[in-house]
Protein backbone atom coordinates (compact mmCIF):
# COMPACT_ATOMS: atom_id res chain seq x y z
CA UNK A 1 0.00 0.00 0.00
CA UNK A 2 1.33 3.40 -1.00
CA UNK A 3 1.84 5.61 2.05
CA UNK A 4 0.66 9.19 2.03
CA UNK A 5 2.34 11.84 4.14
CA UNK A 6 0.10 12.79 7.04
CA UNK A 7 0.58 15.09 10.01
CA UNK A 8 0.16 12.92 13.10
CA UNK A 9 -0.01 13.88 16.78
CA UNK A 10 0.93 11.09 19.19
CA UNK A 11 -0.25 11.60 22.78
CA UNK A 12 1.69 9.16 24.99
CA UNK A 13 3.07 9.69 28.51
CA UNK A 14 5.26 6.56 28.51
CA UNK A 15 8.75 7.40 27.26
CA UNK A 16 9.45 3.82 26.17
CA UNK A 17 6.24 3.74 24.11
CA UNK A 18 7.18 7.10 22.58
CA UNK A 19 10.56 5.71 21.56
CA UNK A 20 9.00 2.50 20.22
CA UNK A 21 6.60 4.57 18.07
CA UNK A 22 9.45 6.58 16.56
CA UNK A 23 11.52 3.46 15.84
CA UNK A 24 8.52 1.75 14.26
CA UNK A 25 7.88 4.72 11.97
CA UNK A 26 11.53 4.67 10.89
CA UNK A 27 11.73 0.91 10.40
CA UNK A 28 8.54 0.88 8.33
CA UNK A 29 9.84 3.91 6.43
CA UNK A 30 6.55 5.74 6.94
CA UNK A 31 6.84 9.33 5.72
CA UNK A 32 4.70 10.69 8.55
CA UNK A 33 5.23 14.18 9.89
CA UNK A 34 4.60 13.40 13.55
CA UNK A 35 4.65 15.31 16.80
CA UNK A 36 4.71 13.74 20.29
CA UNK A 37 2.85 15.14 23.32
CA UNK A 38 3.45 13.63 26.79
CA UNK A 39 0.18 14.74 28.41
CA UNK A 40 -3.30 16.07 27.82
CA UNK A 41 -2.22 19.62 28.70
CA UNK A 42 0.71 19.49 26.31
CA UNK A 43 -1.55 18.16 23.58
CA UNK A 44 -3.93 21.01 24.27
CA UNK A 45 -1.19 23.60 23.75
CA UNK A 46 -0.05 21.93 20.53
CA UNK A 47 -3.55 21.64 19.11
CA UNK A 48 -4.28 25.29 19.85
CA UNK A 49 -1.64 26.40 17.36
CA UNK A 50 -1.53 23.64 14.76
CA UNK A 51 -3.77 21.21 12.92
CA UNK A 52 -3.23 17.50 12.27
CA UNK A 53 -4.64 14.91 9.94
CA UNK A 54 -4.97 12.35 12.74
CA UNK A 55 -4.43 11.99 16.48
CA UNK A 56 -3.18 8.77 18.11
CA UNK A 57 -3.71 8.82 21.88
CA UNK A 58 -3.07 6.41 24.73
CA UNK A 59 -6.12 5.96 26.91
CA UNK A 60 -4.34 6.31 30.28
CA UNK A 61 -2.44 9.60 30.53
CA UNK A 62 -0.79 11.25 33.50
CA UNK A 63 -3.22 14.19 33.64
CA UNK A 64 -6.27 12.61 32.06
CA UNK A 65 -7.62 10.00 29.69
CA UNK A 66 -8.39 9.55 26.05
CA UNK A 67 -11.87 10.99 26.70
CA UNK A 68 -10.23 14.32 27.57
CA UNK A 69 -8.52 14.23 24.18
CA UNK A 70 -11.88 13.73 22.51
CA UNK A 71 -12.96 17.07 23.94
CA UNK A 72 -9.93 18.82 22.40
CA UNK A 73 -10.57 17.86 18.77
CA UNK A 74 -13.80 17.89 16.87
CA UNK A 75 -12.99 17.37 13.20
CA UNK A 76 -9.79 15.32 13.49
CA UNK A 77 -9.95 11.49 13.49
CA UNK A 78 -8.70 9.93 16.77
CA UNK A 79 -7.22 6.44 17.18
CA UNK A 80 -7.32 5.30 20.82
CA UNK A 81 -4.64 2.95 22.21
CA UNK A 82 -5.69 0.87 25.20
CA UNK A 83 -4.09 -1.77 27.33
CA UNK A 84 -5.04 -5.43 27.20
CA UNK A 85 -8.32 -6.01 28.98
CA UNK A 86 -9.57 -2.48 28.30
CA UNK A 87 -11.60 -3.48 25.26
CA UNK A 88 -14.84 -2.31 26.88
CA UNK A 89 -13.31 1.13 27.42
CA UNK A 90 -12.16 1.15 23.82
CA UNK A 91 -15.64 0.30 22.55
CA UNK A 92 -17.12 3.00 24.78
CA UNK A 93 -14.63 5.51 23.37
CA UNK A 94 -15.40 4.36 19.84
CA UNK A 95 -19.07 5.04 20.44
CA UNK A 96 -18.15 8.44 21.85
CA UNK A 97 -16.41 9.46 18.63
CA UNK A 98 -13.05 7.77 18.14
CA UNK A 99 -12.52 6.37 14.64
CA UNK A 100 -10.76 3.19 15.74
CA UNK A 101 -8.75 1.68 18.56
CA UNK A 102 -5.62 -0.45 18.99
CA UNK A 103 -4.79 -2.78 21.90
CA UNK A 104 -1.27 -2.61 23.32
CA UNK A 105 0.62 -5.85 23.64
CA UNK A 106 3.88 -6.51 25.40
CA UNK A 107 5.78 -7.00 22.15
CA UNK A 108 4.29 -3.75 20.79
CA UNK A 109 3.08 -5.46 17.63
CA UNK A 110 0.15 -3.01 17.60
CA UNK A 111 2.58 -0.46 16.13
CA UNK A 112 2.71 -2.49 12.91
CA UNK A 113 -1.05 -1.95 12.51
CA UNK A 114 -0.79 1.84 12.71
CA UNK A 115 -0.29 2.51 8.94
CA UNK A 116 -3.41 0.64 7.85
CA UNK A 117 -5.42 2.01 10.80
CA UNK A 118 -4.35 5.57 9.97
CA UNK A 119 -5.20 5.05 6.30
CA UNK A 120 -8.64 3.67 7.08
CA UNK A 121 -9.42 6.42 9.60
CA UNK A 122 -8.49 9.18 7.15
CA UNK A 123 -10.41 7.54 4.32
CA UNK A 124 -13.37 7.26 6.64
CA UNK A 125 -13.07 10.95 7.42
CA UNK A 126 -12.84 11.90 3.75
CA UNK A 127 -15.83 9.72 2.93
CA UNK A 128 -17.81 11.38 5.71
CA UNK A 129 -16.96 14.76 4.24
CA UNK A 130 -18.07 13.71 0.77
CA UNK A 131 -21.27 12.23 2.14
CA UNK A 132 -21.94 15.43 4.05
CA UNK A 133 -21.49 17.53 0.91
CA UNK A 134 -23.56 15.12 -1.15
CA UNK A 135 -26.31 15.06 1.44
CA UNK A 136 -26.32 18.85 1.62
CA UNK A 137 -26.47 19.16 -2.16
CA UNK A 138 -29.32 16.64 -2.44
CA UNK A 139 -31.31 18.21 0.37
CA UNK A 140 -30.85 21.79 -0.85
CA UNK A 141 -31.40 21.29 -4.59
CA UNK A 142 -34.62 22.58 -6.13
CA UNK A 143 -35.06 19.34 -8.06
CA UNK A 144 -36.96 16.41 -6.58
CA UNK A 145 -34.63 13.53 -5.68
CA UNK A 146 -35.84 10.10 -4.67
CA UNK A 147 -33.99 6.80 -4.25
CA UNK A 148 -35.51 3.37 -4.69
CA UNK A 149 -34.17 -0.07 -3.86
CA UNK A 150 -33.89 -2.69 -6.59
CA UNK A 151 -37.49 -3.73 -5.90
CA UNK A 152 -38.56 -0.17 -6.83
CA UNK A 153 -39.55 0.77 -3.27
CA UNK A 154 -38.76 4.36 -2.30
CA UNK A 155 -36.16 4.52 0.47
CA UNK A 156 -35.23 8.22 0.39
CA UNK A 157 -36.73 11.57 -0.69
CA UNK A 158 -35.35 15.07 -0.34
CA UNK A 159 -37.10 18.25 0.79
CA UNK A 160 -37.89 19.43 -2.75
CA UNK A 161 -39.58 16.10 -3.47
CA UNK A 162 -41.82 16.40 -0.43
CA UNK A 163 -42.79 19.96 -1.35
CA UNK A 164 -43.39 19.17 -5.03
CA UNK A 165 -45.29 15.90 -4.66
CA UNK A 166 -47.07 16.75 -1.41
CA UNK A 167 -46.05 13.63 0.53
CA UNK A 168 -44.54 13.54 3.99
CA UNK A 169 -41.51 11.30 4.47
CA UNK A 170 -43.59 8.81 6.47
CA UNK A 171 -46.21 8.60 3.71
CA UNK A 172 -43.85 7.98 0.81
CA UNK A 173 -41.03 5.83 2.24
CA UNK A 174 -41.72 2.18 1.45
CA UNK A 175 -44.12 2.96 -1.41
CA UNK A 176 -43.45 1.68 -4.92
CA UNK A 177 -42.35 4.46 -7.27
CA UNK A 178 -45.26 3.76 -9.63
CA UNK A 179 -47.34 5.79 -7.19
CA UNK A 180 -45.82 8.82 -8.94
CA UNK A 181 -46.91 7.84 -12.46
CA UNK A 182 -50.26 8.65 -14.06
CA UNK A 183 -50.65 5.25 -15.69
CA UNK A 184 -52.96 5.57 -18.66
CA UNK A 185 -53.08 8.99 -20.37
CA UNK A 186 -55.99 10.92 -18.85
CA UNK A 187 -56.46 13.26 -21.82
CA UNK A 188 -54.62 14.62 -24.85
CA UNK A 189 -52.46 16.86 -22.69
CA UNK A 190 -51.36 14.26 -20.13
CA UNK A 191 -49.72 11.55 -22.19
CA UNK A 192 -47.29 9.59 -20.04
CA UNK A 193 -44.29 10.13 -22.33
CA UNK A 194 -43.58 13.07 -24.61
CA UNK A 195 -40.75 14.96 -26.26
CA UNK A 196 -39.74 18.46 -25.25
CA UNK A 197 -37.15 20.80 -26.71
CA UNK A 198 -34.21 21.86 -24.52
CA UNK A 199 -31.54 24.08 -26.07
CA UNK A 200 -31.50 24.75 -29.80
CA UNK A 201 -32.60 21.66 -31.71
CA UNK A 202 -31.95 19.21 -28.84
CA UNK A 203 -34.88 17.11 -27.66
CA UNK A 204 -35.33 15.15 -24.45
CA UNK A 205 -37.94 12.72 -23.19
CA UNK A 206 -40.39 14.06 -20.64
CA UNK A 207 -42.93 12.31 -18.42
CA UNK A 208 -46.09 13.21 -16.57
CA UNK A 209 -46.05 12.58 -12.82
CA UNK A 210 -48.85 12.70 -10.28
CA UNK A 211 -48.88 14.52 -6.93
CA UNK A 212 -50.54 13.24 -3.78
CA UNK A 213 -53.60 15.39 -4.51
CA UNK A 214 -53.93 13.80 -7.96
CA UNK A 215 -52.79 16.83 -9.97
CA UNK A 216 -50.65 16.08 -13.04
CA UNK A 217 -47.45 17.92 -13.99
CA UNK A 218 -44.63 17.37 -16.53
CA UNK A 219 -41.10 16.42 -15.47
CA UNK A 220 -37.78 15.66 -17.06
CA UNK A 221 -36.45 12.56 -15.32
CA UNK A 222 -32.91 11.19 -15.03
CA UNK A 223 -32.05 7.94 -13.23
CA UNK A 224 -28.75 6.35 -12.21
CA UNK A 225 -27.87 2.95 -10.79
CA UNK A 226 -25.97 2.83 -7.48
CA UNK A 227 -23.61 -0.15 -7.05
CA UNK A 228 -22.23 -1.49 -3.79
CA UNK A 229 -18.48 -2.08 -3.21
CA UNK A 230 -18.82 -5.54 -4.74
CA UNK A 231 -20.17 -4.08 -7.98
CA UNK A 232 -23.72 -5.30 -7.47
CA UNK A 233 -26.68 -3.00 -8.20
CA UNK A 234 -28.03 -1.72 -4.90
CA UNK A 235 -30.36 1.23 -5.58
CA UNK A 236 -31.62 3.72 -8.17
CA UNK A 237 -31.33 7.49 -7.81
CA UNK A 238 -33.97 9.49 -9.70
CA UNK A 239 -33.92 13.27 -10.22
CA UNK A 240 -37.20 14.81 -11.40
CA UNK A 241 -37.27 18.40 -12.64
CA UNK A 242 -40.64 20.15 -12.89
CA UNK A 243 -40.83 21.54 -16.44
CA UNK A 244 -44.36 22.99 -16.27
CA UNK A 245 -43.08 26.49 -17.01
CA UNK A 246 -40.98 25.27 -19.94
CA UNK A 247 -43.93 23.37 -21.43
CA UNK A 248 -46.11 26.48 -21.03
CA UNK A 249 -43.51 28.57 -22.84
CA UNK A 250 -43.21 25.94 -25.59
CA UNK A 251 -47.00 25.96 -26.04
CA UNK A 252 -47.02 29.76 -26.17
CA UNK A 253 -44.19 29.79 -28.70
CA UNK A 254 -45.96 27.15 -30.78
CA UNK A 255 -49.15 29.20 -30.71
CA UNK A 256 -47.29 32.38 -31.65
CA UNK A 257 -45.52 30.58 -34.49
CA UNK A 258 -48.86 29.38 -35.82
CA UNK A 259 -50.19 32.94 -35.57
CA UNK A 260 -47.16 34.28 -37.42
CA UNK A 261 -47.52 31.66 -40.11
CA UNK A 262 -51.19 32.52 -40.47
CA UNK A 263 -50.43 36.25 -40.54
CA UNK A 264 -47.81 35.73 -43.23
CA UNK A 265 -50.35 33.77 -45.24
CA UNK A 266 -52.95 36.49 -44.73
CA UNK A 267 -50.44 39.17 -45.72
CA UNK A 268 -49.87 37.33 -48.97
CA UNK A 269 -53.62 37.03 -49.47
CA UNK A 270 -54.01 40.72 -48.66
CA UNK A 271 -51.38 41.66 -51.25
CA UNK A 272 -53.23 39.62 -53.89
CA UNK A 273 -56.53 41.23 -52.92
CA UNK A 274 -55.08 44.74 -53.02
CA UNK A 275 -53.60 44.06 -56.45
CA UNK A 276 -56.99 42.86 -57.71
CA UNK A 277 -58.70 45.91 -56.18
CA UNK A 278 -56.19 48.32 -57.73
CA UNK A 279 -56.58 46.64 -61.10
CA UNK A 280 -60.37 46.97 -60.91
CA UNK A 281 -60.22 50.62 -59.85
CA UNK A 282 -57.75 51.48 -62.63
CA UNK A 283 -59.96 49.80 -65.20
CA UNK A 284 -62.99 51.71 -63.92
CA UNK A 285 -61.07 55.01 -64.04
CA UNK A 286 -61.93 55.80 -60.39
CA UNK A 287 -58.70 57.54 -59.33
CA UNK A 288 -60.07 58.55 -55.92
CA UNK A 289 -60.84 54.93 -55.06
CA UNK A 290 -57.42 53.87 -56.32
CA UNK A 291 -55.71 56.50 -54.21
CA UNK A 292 -57.67 55.51 -51.10
CA UNK A 293 -56.84 51.81 -51.53
CA UNK A 294 -53.14 52.64 -51.88
CA UNK A 295 -53.20 54.93 -48.83
CA UNK A 296 -55.03 52.38 -46.69
CA UNK A 297 -52.65 49.60 -47.66
CA UNK A 298 -49.64 51.84 -46.98
CA UNK A 299 -51.07 52.75 -43.58
CA UNK A 300 -51.56 49.08 -42.68
CA UNK A 301 -48.00 48.28 -43.78
CA UNK A 302 -46.53 51.21 -41.83
CA UNK A 303 -48.55 50.35 -38.72
CA UNK A 304 -47.33 46.73 -38.76
CA UNK A 305 -43.74 47.92 -39.30
CA UNK A 306 -44.07 50.53 -36.52
CA UNK A 307 -43.13 53.30 -38.96
CA UNK A 308 -46.34 55.32 -39.14
CA UNK A 309 -45.54 58.90 -38.07
CA UNK A 310 -47.99 61.50 -36.76
CA UNK A 311 -47.84 65.21 -37.56
CA UNK A 312 -49.30 66.64 -34.37
CA UNK A 313 -50.59 70.16 -33.78
CA UNK A 314 -53.33 71.83 -31.74
CA UNK A 315 -56.71 72.12 -33.45
CA UNK A 316 -60.42 72.23 -32.66
CA UNK A 317 -62.08 68.87 -33.33
CA UNK A 318 -65.35 70.67 -34.07
CA UNK A 319 -63.89 71.69 -37.42
CA UNK A 320 -63.10 68.04 -38.17
CA UNK A 321 -66.66 67.01 -37.32
CA UNK A 322 -68.06 69.72 -39.56
CA UNK A 323 -65.87 68.76 -42.53
CA UNK A 324 -66.57 65.04 -42.22
CA UNK A 325 -70.32 65.49 -41.85
CA UNK A 326 -70.39 67.85 -44.82
CA UNK A 327 -68.33 65.46 -46.98
CA UNK A 328 -70.44 62.39 -46.15
CA UNK A 329 -73.83 64.09 -46.25
CA UNK A 330 -74.41 63.26 -49.96
CA UNK A 331 -73.82 59.54 -49.27
CA UNK A 332 -76.35 59.64 -46.45
CA UNK A 333 -78.90 61.51 -48.59
CA UNK A 334 -78.67 58.87 -51.33
CA UNK A 335 -79.92 56.31 -48.79
CA UNK A 336 -82.45 58.73 -47.28
CA UNK A 337 -80.51 58.73 -43.99
CA UNK A 338 -80.68 61.76 -41.69
CA UNK A 339 -77.12 62.80 -40.70
CA UNK A 340 -76.69 65.39 -37.94
CA UNK A 341 -73.89 66.72 -35.74
CA UNK A 342 -74.07 67.91 -32.12
CA UNK A 343 -71.25 70.01 -30.65
CA UNK A 344 -70.71 72.41 -27.74
CA UNK A 345 -70.24 76.12 -28.32
CA UNK A 346 -66.72 76.19 -26.86
CA UNK A 347 -63.60 74.84 -28.52
CA UNK A 348 -62.60 71.20 -28.12
CA UNK A 349 -58.84 71.37 -28.53
CA UNK A 350 -56.61 68.34 -29.04
CA UNK A 351 -52.95 67.89 -29.97
CA UNK A 352 -53.09 65.33 -32.78
CA UNK A 353 -52.58 64.65 -36.46
CA UNK A 354 -55.62 66.41 -37.93
CA UNK A 355 -55.68 64.45 -41.19
CA UNK A 356 -55.48 61.14 -39.30
CA UNK A 357 -58.29 62.07 -36.91
CA UNK A 358 -60.39 63.21 -39.86
CA UNK A 359 -59.78 59.82 -41.47
CA UNK A 360 -60.87 58.02 -38.29
CA UNK A 361 -64.14 59.96 -38.09
CA UNK A 362 -64.74 59.68 -41.83
CA UNK A 363 -64.32 55.87 -41.65
CA UNK A 364 -66.75 55.62 -38.75
CA UNK A 365 -69.42 57.74 -40.42
CA UNK A 366 -69.16 55.89 -43.74
CA UNK A 367 -69.36 52.59 -41.90
CA UNK A 368 -72.56 53.78 -40.23
CA UNK A 369 -74.01 54.90 -43.56
CA UNK A 370 -73.37 51.43 -45.05
CA UNK A 371 -74.96 49.76 -42.00
CA UNK A 372 -78.09 51.88 -41.56
CA UNK A 373 -81.21 51.19 -43.62
CA UNK A 374 -83.08 53.81 -45.61
CA UNK A 375 -84.93 56.23 -43.37
CA UNK A 376 -82.44 55.73 -40.53
CA UNK A 377 -80.60 58.28 -38.46
CA UNK A 378 -76.92 58.98 -37.72
CA UNK A 379 -75.72 61.50 -35.12
CA UNK A 380 -72.13 62.70 -34.75
CA UNK A 381 -71.31 64.17 -31.33
CA UNK A 382 -68.26 65.87 -29.86
CA UNK A 383 -67.88 66.72 -26.16
CA UNK A 384 -65.60 66.73 -23.13
CA UNK A 385 -65.52 63.80 -20.70
CA UNK A 386 -63.15 64.38 -17.79
CA UNK A 387 -59.72 65.02 -19.37
CA UNK A 388 -60.71 63.49 -22.69
CA UNK A 389 -62.28 64.82 -25.87
CA UNK A 390 -64.88 62.28 -26.97
CA UNK A 391 -66.33 61.83 -30.46
CA UNK A 392 -69.30 59.54 -31.05
CA UNK A 393 -71.05 58.22 -34.13
CA UNK A 394 -74.52 56.99 -33.19
CA UNK A 395 -76.83 55.06 -35.52
CA UNK A 396 -80.13 53.26 -35.21
CA UNK A 397 -79.15 50.31 -37.39
CA UNK A 398 -79.10 46.64 -36.38
CA UNK A 399 -77.11 46.14 -33.20
CA UNK A 400 -73.75 44.43 -33.60
CA UNK A 401 -73.58 41.09 -31.82
CA UNK A 402 -71.14 41.30 -28.88
CA UNK A 403 -69.35 38.14 -30.07
CA UNK A 404 -68.56 39.86 -33.39
CA UNK A 405 -67.19 43.12 -32.01
CA UNK A 406 -63.59 41.89 -31.63
CA UNK A 407 -63.54 40.82 -35.30
CA UNK A 408 -64.50 44.26 -36.55
CA UNK A 409 -61.14 45.74 -35.61
CA UNK A 410 -59.03 42.89 -37.05
CA UNK A 411 -58.25 43.76 -40.65
CA UNK A 412 -57.28 40.18 -41.53
CA UNK A 413 -60.60 38.83 -40.23
CA UNK A 414 -62.58 41.58 -41.90
CA UNK A 415 -60.88 41.02 -45.25
CA UNK A 416 -61.45 37.27 -45.05
CA UNK A 417 -65.13 37.58 -44.12
CA UNK A 418 -66.01 40.40 -46.52
CA UNK A 419 -63.89 39.60 -49.55
CA UNK A 420 -64.14 35.82 -49.82
CA UNK A 421 -67.19 34.08 -51.14
CA UNK A 422 -66.26 30.99 -49.11
CA UNK A 423 -64.40 32.10 -45.92
CA UNK A 424 -63.44 28.56 -44.98
CA UNK A 425 -62.00 27.66 -48.36
CA UNK A 426 -58.27 27.67 -48.85
CA UNK A 427 -58.64 29.15 -52.35
CA UNK A 428 -59.14 32.92 -52.48
CA UNK A 429 -62.04 34.02 -54.69
CA UNK A 430 -62.40 37.83 -54.53
CA UNK A 431 -65.82 39.14 -55.60
CA UNK A 432 -66.20 41.57 -58.50
CA UNK A 433 -66.69 44.62 -56.27
CA UNK A 434 -63.65 43.83 -54.12
CA UNK A 435 -62.44 47.46 -54.26
CA UNK A 436 -65.38 48.75 -52.19
CA UNK A 437 -65.32 45.76 -49.86
CA UNK A 438 -61.58 46.08 -49.33
CA UNK A 439 -61.90 49.71 -48.24
CA UNK A 440 -64.78 48.79 -45.96
CA UNK A 441 -62.81 45.91 -44.45
CA UNK A 442 -59.83 48.15 -43.66
CA UNK A 443 -61.71 51.21 -42.45
CA UNK A 444 -62.48 50.20 -38.85
CA UNK A 445 -59.17 48.40 -38.07
CA UNK A 446 -57.23 51.44 -39.35
CA UNK A 447 -59.44 53.80 -37.34
CA UNK A 448 -58.81 51.89 -34.11
CA UNK A 449 -55.03 51.78 -34.54
CA UNK A 450 -54.84 55.49 -35.44
CA UNK A 451 -56.73 56.42 -32.27
CA UNK A 452 -54.48 54.22 -30.13
CA UNK A 453 -51.36 55.79 -31.70
CA UNK A 454 -52.66 59.11 -30.37
CA UNK A 455 -52.91 57.66 -26.84
CA UNK A 456 -56.67 57.25 -27.03
CA UNK A 457 -59.08 54.35 -27.35
CA UNK A 458 -61.93 53.35 -29.66
CA UNK A 459 -64.82 51.09 -28.72
CA UNK A 460 -68.36 50.08 -29.64
CA UNK A 461 -71.50 50.26 -27.51
CA UNK A 462 -74.29 48.18 -29.04
CA UNK A 463 -77.91 48.30 -27.88
CA UNK A 464 -80.79 46.30 -29.36
CA UNK A 465 -83.16 49.26 -29.06
CA UNK A 466 -80.81 52.17 -29.81
CA UNK A 467 -78.54 50.65 -32.45
CA UNK A 468 -74.74 51.16 -32.27
CA UNK A 469 -72.47 53.82 -30.87
CA UNK A 470 -68.85 54.05 -32.08
CA UNK A 471 -66.85 56.14 -29.59
CA UNK A 472 -63.28 57.29 -29.38
CA UNK A 473 -61.45 59.42 -26.82
CA UNK A 474 -58.42 61.64 -27.36
CA UNK A 475 -56.35 63.10 -24.53
CA UNK A 476 -56.95 66.81 -23.93
CA UNK A 477 -53.70 68.82 -24.00
CA UNK A 478 -52.43 70.06 -20.65
CA UNK A 479 -53.25 73.69 -19.88
CA UNK A 480 -56.38 73.88 -22.05
CA UNK A 481 -59.33 75.43 -20.21
CA UNK A 482 -62.54 73.48 -19.63
CA UNK A 483 -65.02 73.96 -22.46
CA UNK A 484 -68.64 74.93 -21.93
CA UNK A 485 -70.86 71.89 -22.01
CA UNK A 486 -73.87 73.75 -23.40
CA UNK A 487 -74.54 71.68 -26.52
CA UNK A 488 -75.91 73.02 -29.74
CA UNK A 489 -77.71 70.77 -32.20
CA UNK A 490 -77.01 71.55 -35.81
CA UNK A 491 -77.99 69.87 -39.03
CA UNK A 492 -75.15 69.12 -41.37
CA UNK A 493 -76.89 71.05 -44.11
Amino acid sequence: MENRKYKILLIEDDKMDQLAFKQSMQSQKLPYDYTVAGSVSEAKNILSSDKYDIVISDYSLGDGTGFDVLDLVKDTPIILVTGAGDEEIAIKAWKAGTYDYLVKDNERNYLKAIPITVENAIRHKELEGKLYLLSGAIMSTDDSVYITDMEDKIIFVNKAFRETYGYSEEEIIGQYSNILWIGKPQDGNTRSVFQTRTVGSTWEVGFYHKRKNGSIFPVSLSRSIIKNPKGNEAAVVAVAHDISERILIEDELRTENLKLERQNQLKSELAVTVTEALKASFESGDTNKTKRIINDFLDISKIEAGKLTLERHHFDVRSVVSEVVEATFPLASEKNIELKSFMPESELTVNADQNRIMKVLNNLVKNAIKSVSSGGHINVLAREVDNQIRLEVQDDGSAIDSSEIHKIFNHYTMIKEQLYKHPHDTDIIPPENNSDLLMQALSLPIAKVLVELHGGRLWIEANQEQGNKFCFDLPKPAGVKEASMTAASASSR
